[in-house]
Formats: structure tokens, C-alpha cells, sequence
């Protein structure tokens, strides 16, 4: 098992004191008004076989791997105001492969202050997370052992200045730092990772036409800044437009379409100090979010296709299409299946370097079996297919997943006042 540092705890126990004082004062500062208090809980653990752990094309390294994933939940609302966050700190243990064994943590922290036409919000979450556990999304190095520090900060603002008509707004800024990877390099991938920064804002115009129908036009603009082996920054711009539609009882349909102009700059260090290759690229494209969602008396299903920039540690900002398909069965009143898929494929969003494993594609497909010991205990039983293909340099890896999960949810306790 790894051990935590005491540079590490202490940074550790500082982000703790933080997110409790921010809760107290958030507290403390609410009205006196009647209010409600909520605490619970779930713990998540699972045992697993992975039999080609870091997703390489050649002699693959299988593994048992045990999760173990406490998460404690608490709420304070009252009539105008709400208070919600949450806490984590789990385990991950390889019984072959101990070089990954790491202590993921997740902490989070959302306010919401209402009045009679408005809405303002901030929402906060810090995160010490595998990199490997979302390469999918991120660098698609399943081999390193790094870590992802992850903070994240978005406040919001909405205001209804007639009966169907709202101003809506929002920023983000994300900021992802990477601990030194020390192990494979899965297949010659470049094995070093960039910080990186993104800050963005989007404002815009909403319209509930009934209690069915809504929609909304926003501009946005954001700024994705890396620094590593590889120097990148990308400025990007854009107009969304969103629906939502009820439409009926078992079926929902929300769709947003847009495009974006983006301008990216890269330094691309080849010899330390000595020799960096500069280039520079505009780029255009689609952005798209629409979801299909069904829900009937045994059987509900939700569909999705999406297009978006997504930061990546390799160094440079990517844009990813991803399809997915979900469908899940009630077979009897405790016993359910269930059958998760998805394709994502990803590029560099500029074209330029488009090496160290940045442009690939990847598959998932899991079916599953659920059954409801009781009201609080769920134990799960599934299989998981994976597959990537990348590409500069080719290579293609897939893996079997074979995993038995057991989550417990603490009703916890609620108080009103």
C-alpha cells in the first residue's frame, strides 16, 4: 500500500481546514430563517480483475484491484438559501502492480442564494486523483502512476427580468497539476505531463416558452494555458444554442449546437534551454450536446452525442466527440440489468503535434446485473470491454474487466428547525 507523505498530509489536512471554514461561514451567515439539515453517506468498494492494467499492446500486466470509497454528504437549506458539500478519501490497491496504488480524495463545496427574480451560485471542488482512472478523457496514458491535483471554481448568476425571459451567465476556472509519472510509458507515449489552466465565460439569453419548452442562445470565450515539454495556449470563442423539451411523460430531449474560432500558439521544448519549436494555428468547428432520455415502467435509456474542447495534460487543448448509449432494465422489484457503451475519439484541437498519443479512439462496453439486498445495500456484478487505437505512434491495446461492487447508503440524518 502507498503511504501519504507528511508534506502531502499536511497539504492534505490545510485543504480540509479551508473547505471547513468556508462551511462555517457559509452557515453562520444564513438567515435565521426555518432550515434543514442533511447528512449522509455512501461507501463504494469493489473488487476486480484487470487482466491488461496499463492498456498496452504488448505484454500486458493483469491485476486484482480493490476500491474502497467512502463519501460523506452534508446540506443546510432554508427557504432562500442552500448550502451543499461532500467528502471523500478512498483506497486503490493492485495486488500485482503495487507501483499504482494510491488514496484518491474529492471534495466539494456548492452555495445557492435565491430572491424573487434571482439566482446566484458558486460552486468549489478539489480533487487528488490517479491519472490513469481518466485517461479516456485526458492524456490516454493508462500506464503512469502520476497523480492529477484538480481545483475548480464556477460561479453563476441568472436573473428573470420578465415572466418567461432570463439573463443567464456563468465562469470557470480549472486549474491541474500532475505529479512526476514513475512508472511504463505505455508504449513509448511521451510519459511527462503539462499543468494546465482554463478559464472561460458564457452569457446569454433563456426563454421558457411553456412549462415544456425552453431555450437559450449564449456567447462564450476561454482561454486554455499549458506548461510542461510542451507550452500551449489556446483562445477560443463561440455561440451556443440550446432546447430543452418535455416530450411527454417518458421522454425528454435537450440539444445544444454551436461553433467556435480557436487561436492556439505553441512552444514545443526539443532541447532544454536551448532549442523550442514555435508554431501557430486557427482552427475551426462545430460544438454539439444533445441527449435522448427515456423512462418507462421496466425499461429507461438515455442516448448522447456531444463535441467538445477538452483540456488535456499532454500539452494542448483537444476537442472530443463522444457517442454513448445506456439502457437499464427492472427484471423484477430488487433485480435489475443493464448495458453501458460509449465511443469517444480525440484530436488536438489545432492539428499541430498531433503526436504523443493525443489523437485515438476509444471504446467501452459494459453489461451488468444489480440486485437490491436492501433498501441501503446494493451488491452489482459486471463486465467491462475496452479498446483504444492511437495513433503517432500506432498502437492498438483492449482489456477485460471483470468487477463485483457492493455500495452501502447511509440514510443519514435530517433535521429541520
Amino acid at each position: 500500500m502507498k503511504t501519504i507523505s507528511q508534506q502531502e498530509g499536511r497539504k492534505c489536512r490545510g485543504h480540509r481546514k479551508r473547505i471547513a471554514l468556508i462551511v462555517g461561514a457559509s452557515v453562520f451567515c444564513s438567515s435565521l430563517d426555518a432550515a434543514e439539515w442533511i447528512v449522509d453517506g455512501i461507501v463504494n468498494q469493489s473488487l476486480s480483475y484487470n487482466d491488461n492494467v496499463k492498456m498496452l499492446s504488448e505484454n500486458p500486466e493483469g491485476s486484482l484491484v480493490y476500491y474502497l470509497t467512502p463519501t460523506l454528504n452534508f446540506a443546510r437549506k432554508t427557504e432562500v438559501w442552500d448550502v451543499q458539500g461532500r467528502a471523500s478519501y478512498g483506497v486503490q490497491h493492485y495486488t500485482d502492480i503495487e507501483e499504482l496504488d494510491q488514496n484518491p480524495q474529492d471534495y466539494g463545496l456548492s452555495t445557492e442564494y435565491r430572491t424573487e427574480r434571482s439566482l446566484t451560485g458558486v460552486s468549489a471542488s478539489y480533487s487528488v486523483v490517479p491519472s490513469q482512472n481518466f485517461a479516456e478523457q485526458d492524456t490516454g496514458n493508462f500506464a503512469t502512476n502520476a497523480r492529477r491535483n484538480n481545483l475548480t471554481v464556477t460561479p453563476t448568476y441568472s436573473y428573470r427580468f420578465t415572466e418567461l425571459d432570463s439573463l443567464i451567465s456563468s465562469a470557470t476556472y480549472s486549474k491541474s497539476t500532475y505529479s512526476s509519472p514513475g512508472s511504463g510509458d505505455n508504449d513509448n507515449v511521451i510519459n511527462s505531463f503539462s499543468d494546465n489552466e482554463v478559464k472561460s465565460i458564457n452569457v446569454g439569453w433563456q426563454r421558457q416558452w411553456s412549462e415544456l419548452f425552453s431555450q437559450s442562445i449564449s456567447a462564450f470565450y476561454s482561454n486554455y494555458n499549458s506548461t510542461g515539454q510542451i507550452n500551449s495556449e489556446s483562445n477560443s470563442y463561440g455561440v451556443n444554442l440550446t432546447s430543452s423539451y418535455q416530450l411527454s411523460e417518458e421522454w425528454q430531449f435537450n440539444g445544444t449546437i454551436g461553433g467556435r474560432i480557436t487561436d492556439t500558439n505553441i512552444d514545443t521544448v526539443i532541447i532544454p534551454g536551448l532549442l523550442t519549436a514555435a508554431s501557430q494555428d486557427t482552427s475551426a468547428g462545430f460544438l454539439t450536446d444533445i441527449g435522448v432520455h427515456y423512462k418507462g415502467e421496466s425499461l429507461s435509456s438515455n442516448f448522447g452525442l456531444s463535441r467538445s474542447l477538452v483540456p488535456s495534460g499532454q500539452g494542448q487543448l483537444t476537442e472530443q466527440t463522444l457517442v454513448s448509449l445506456d439502457f437499464l432494465y427492472q427484471i423484477t422489484e430488487r433485480l435489475s440489468s443493464g448495458l453501458t457503451t460509449s465511443y469517444r475519439e480525440t484530436d488536438s484541437v489545432s492539428g499541430i503535434n498531433g503526436g504523443f498519443g493525443q489523437s485515438r479512439t476509444n471504446i467501452w462496453v459494459s453489461p451488468n446485473i444489480n440486485w437490491e439486498l436492501t433498501q441501503d445495500w446494493l451488491l452489482s456484478a459486471s463486465y467491462a470491454y475496452r479498446n483504444q487505437d492511437r495513433k503517432n505512434p500506432d498502437s492498438t491495446a483492449d482489456s477485460n474487466i471483470f468487477m463485483l461492487t457492493i455500495n452501502y447508503n447511509w440514510p443519514g440524518l435530517s433535521i429541520s428547525r
